[in-house]
């Protein structure tokens, strides 16, 4: 079917100028919005579907503005526009306990970075079906626009940060002249997104009216990039031999070796530069014979690539759990075994050169899409997924091991911050678990976890008498002093307060030391509890150990660990009367720190 025809790039530049100046003005109000803390900042439903919206179909626009004149353009953009709307929707309703913008950005990323994935698998689909006029559309079509999509946007991106840089010299100037008006301006978000926003658009216009020298720009990056494959299957080829003397051992011992992200970069680089020498297969042979057969020859090796990489996720899920980073990993491993199996077959058939990768890349692309949009739903969400899954594991073992109870990688710990409202219902079900021979330790932690309001409080909890047996094993000093029983229950008391714990790691022989030592020179010893974070001070008073404070640190403390372990075992420690007094003016008191 013949392509139609394309409208002037002066007659596009005002529809570009109008999707930009709404898509600014979107993404101020919603900056507004977060910092009055009024609607659609209160309710994060709202908030994610109406960002999702705000940057998808303005861009959507600009990029497919050629096509605006055409009726099924805008329900097309419409129904993009919606779907994306929805994703962000669930998205928000299902991560509700957001606070702040640095945590929206944070929170979200994992929902916004395959968002855009979808939405640039997508946009070559639609290009086409607009062009043609048929959903049918031909592989060269696709391959022209998904790389010209890429390139311009990468481009506009850049046009958009080097305009930033001389806004930011231009400030800079005039500072020195003790002018900051400019400064005053450049920051404020009034300026900020709608001036991005036009300047981005206007790029995308400038770059998109000349497809002449994108074509060029293009066509010397993929040039270069195919000659990369000679090298990238060099090292297949290598790091496949290495990987078979491996792999005995690797499913024998049911280890996993290697990490399986360095794998799918391997698998992805080679997809990439096999690509770029095949483009849209109009070219019969990329290569000279025999560098054309020995790619051919290296290709089949992702294959054994591509199922380590599972291998190893298999592994690894099967001792944590599934998280949402592994639901997305295994998306990708489950593209690139695709790849590889389709690219193997495509490397022997009879005809061009890899004929075959046409098909197989379509059929990835369709694979993704359906799975990316499903993914971002209930349907297969990461956090219901990864929700479910770390709730088994609480139910298969109750008990935290060694290294949760050192950070905060427990299945509680997830459940309550990385699997949204989903891992909170699956939570508050634990927390009134019954028929479980652990229900009432599992009650206990799920319980803990629910009150935590930060990520960093601890994880664990422990019975008074988990403490007390922890207290016993960790080193007193001077060595052969103890702690008395009256200074144990103060710890333990201390320790088991809900809202008012230490900060840090719990306490264990591995990160806690006791010290006697005085303080304040009135000739009696107070217990300081040496800790990987604050140290709190007890002193013997009328008959009872209380808490007075706690001793700070240097910042690399933790690192320092093992030297200060050693001088306590030395006896290497003693007080000091600080060198500068403190200043008091009325009820404020202030400290000199000297010059370094």
């Amino acid at each position: 079917m013949e392509e139609k025809a394309q409208p002037s790039a002066r007659s596009t530049l005002p529809i570009i100028l109008i999707a930009a100046l709404l898509q600014g003005w979107g993404l101020y109000g919603l900056h507004h919005a977060l910092d009055l803390r009024v609607w659609p900042a209160t309710n994060f439903a709202w908030l994610i579907a109406l960002y999702a919206a705000v940057v998808i179909a303005p861009l959507t626009v600009e990029l497919l503005v050629k096509q605006a004149r055409y009726r099924a353009f805008w329900l097309i953009l419409l129904a993009v526009t919606a779907l994306f709307f929805y994703f962000g929707w669930h998205q928000g309703a299902t991560h509700p306990g957001l606070e702040g913008r640095s945590d929206l950005v944070g929170e979200n990323f994992e929902f916004a970075f395959p968002a855009g994935v979808l939405w640039l698998l997508m946009l070559p689909f639609i290009q086409g079906r607009l062009v043609t006029g048929s959903w049918r559309v031909p592989y060269a079509t696709l391959f022209a626009e998904a790389w010209r999509n890429k390139l311009v946007l990468a481009e506009a991106g850049l046009f958009t940060g080097l305009f930033w840089l001389l806004l930011e010299l231009w400030q800079m100037l005039f500072h020195m002249l003790s002018i900051d008006f400019f400064r005053d301006l450049f920051n404020e978000p009034l300026f900020v997104y709608p001036v991005t926003s036009i300047t981005f658009g206007i790029a995308l216009h400038l770059i998109g009216s000349i497809d002449r020298l994108t074509s060029v720009v293009l066509e010397q990056l993929l040039n270069v990039l195919k000659w990369l494959a000679v090298v990238a299957g060099t090292l297949l080829a290598l790091f496949t031999v290495a990987l078979a003397v491996k792999l005995p051992g690797l499913v024998l011992t049911g280890q996993h070796a290697i990490g399986a992200t360095w794998l799918l970069w391997l698998v992805a680089v080679i997809v990439l530069l096999l690509n770029a020498a095949f483009r849209d297969g109009a070219g019969l042979r990329p290569y000279p014979a025999l560098i054309g057969n020995l790619l051919r020859f290296v290709t089949p090796l992702t294959v054994v690539v591509s199922l380590t990489a599972c291998y190893a996720l298999i592994v690894r899920t099967q001792h944590y759990g599934v998280t949402a980073d592994r639901v997305w990993a295994f998306v990708v491993a489950g593209a690139a075994l695709i790849y590889s199996v389709g690219y193997s077959f495509a490397a022997f058939r009879r005809g061009p050169w890899m004929s075959r990768i046409a098909s197989v890349n379509v059929l990835v692309a369709l694979a993704l899409m359906v799975t990316i949009a499903a993914a971002l739903t209930p349907a297969i969400s990461p956090a219901r997924l990864s929700a479910n899954s770390q709730f088994a594991r609480v139910l298969k073992t109750p008990t935290l091991n060694a290294e949760e109870r050192k950070g905060w990688n427990s299945p509680y710990h997830y459940l309550r911050f990385n699997s949204g409202s989903y891992g909170l219902n699956r939570l508050r079900a634990l927390a009134t678990l019954q028929n479980h021979p652990e229900a009432a330790r599992i009650r206990q932690l799920a319980a803990a976890a629910i009150a935590q309001q930060q990520r960093w409080m601890p994880t664990e909890v422990n019975t008074p008498e988990e403490l007390r047996d922890i207290l016993a094993k960790i080193p007193i000093y001077p060595v052969g002093r103890i702690l008395d029983p009256k200074l144990v229950d103060a710890l333990v008391a201390q320790m088991s307060m809900r809202g008012s714990e230490f900060a840090g790691p719990p306490c264990s022989p591995d990160n806690s030391a006791g010290l006697f030592v005085d303080l304040n020179d009135d000739n009696v010893e107070e217990f300081v509890l040496l800790r990987l974070a604050d140290s709190p001070v007890f002193e013997y008073h009328n008959g009872i150990w209380v808490r007075v404070g706690s001793l700070g640190h240097e910042r690399g403390y933790a690192n320092k660990w093992p030297d200060l372990r050693d001088r306590l075992e030395h006896g290497d420690f003693s007080t000091t009367t600080p060198e500068w007094k403190l200043l008091i003016l009325g009820g404020y008191s202030y400290r000199v720190e000297p010059t370094r």
